[in-house]
């Protein structure tokens, strides 16, 4: 089942064209991953299907309307967005952060009610940051301030959730805490999840689908099977990658890769290798 769907989309920064003709879709109820390069338009993208930023033309539907015709607060209700870098919060407690996920739901002098009351409490208590509700934000690891700001996102009870590079500045340990928690999300509440990765391999593990993106354009949307290959790869990175099998998931993973460089690219290569986790920043 497809809710969100894109097609012809054009959105440029001044007269700087970042997302050309891009025609996508987001399957409902799955895990969406996008990755590209730097630069290549991801979060261009994510911006625009949450309407951040306007689009020069194209059509973005959620539901068969386009997103620009919905009411701020009717489309607050639907989806959600973590951006990449978050607003600073400091003075705030985890609390009063996640509260302002109710403002969608707000009347008149924005009291809580007691449904904003419970909703809060069960989004601090599915991501495992009850314990910290009357604590100041800026006291918090990386790790846990990211898990309150999804709570956050959480408590706007959207069907659909957007997160800019959820992982960036986290520990292997706590991007790995933060990708679970999103999947359990996905499983338990039926949450459908769109966010850019960089890392291949997570987005490979954690994905149902995968949008490969190079400048501005798709290269390849599909099964983590159908994207993470290697002509695919060696389109969107630049990369040339030997291709395996994670041991816990049985998806495909990255597990070595040559870096192609210039006209030469054939001949001129510099090599690299992990057999776990390969981070492909290009």
């Amino acid at each position: 089942m497809v809710r969100l769907l894109v097609n012809d989309l054009n959105v440029s920064y001044e007269e700087n064209l970042i997302v050309k003709d891009l025609n996508i879709h987001i399957p409902d109820k799955k895990i969406t991953t996008i990755i590209g390069s730097n630069g290549c338009g991801k979060s261009t993208l994510l911006k625009a299907m949450t309407r951040i930023i306007p689009y020069r033309a194209g059509i973005i539907a959620f539901d068969g309307v386009r997103i620009e015709d919905e009411d701020t607060k009717s489309l607050a209700k639907k989806m959600a967005i973590l951006p990449q870098i978050t607003e600073n919060a400091v003075g705030l407690t985890v609390g009063e952060l996640v509260s302002y996920g109710r403002h969608p739901y707000q009347k008149g002098w924005g009291r809580l009610t007691q449904k904003d009351s419970e909703v809060i409490d069960w989004a601090l208590e599915v991501t495992g940051t009850a314990a910290y509700k009357y604590q100041l934000i800026d006291t918090l690891s990386g790790g846990q301030r990211q898990r309150v700001w999804i709570a956050m996102s959480l408590a706007q009870e959207t069907e659909m959730i957007f997160l800019d590079e959820p992982t960036t500045y986290l520990d292997i340990a706590h991007q790995l805490e933060i990708l679970m928690l999103l999947q359990k999300l996905n499983k338990e509440q039926e949450r459908t999840i769109v966010m850019v990765l960089h890392d291949i391999n997570q987005a490979a593990r954690f994905a149902d689908y995968i949008i490969a993106l190079k400048d501005g354009q798709v290269v390849k949307a599909g099964s983590v099977e159908e994207v993470i290959q290697r002509e695919v790869l060696k389109e969107v990175f630049q990369i040339d990658a030997e291709i395996g099998r994670d041991i816990r998931t049985h998806k495909p993973m990255c597990i070595s890769y040559d870096l192609l460089k210039g006209e030469e690219c054939l001949n001129e290569k510099v090599t690299y290798s992990d057999t776990s986790v390969i981070n492909a920043r290009t």
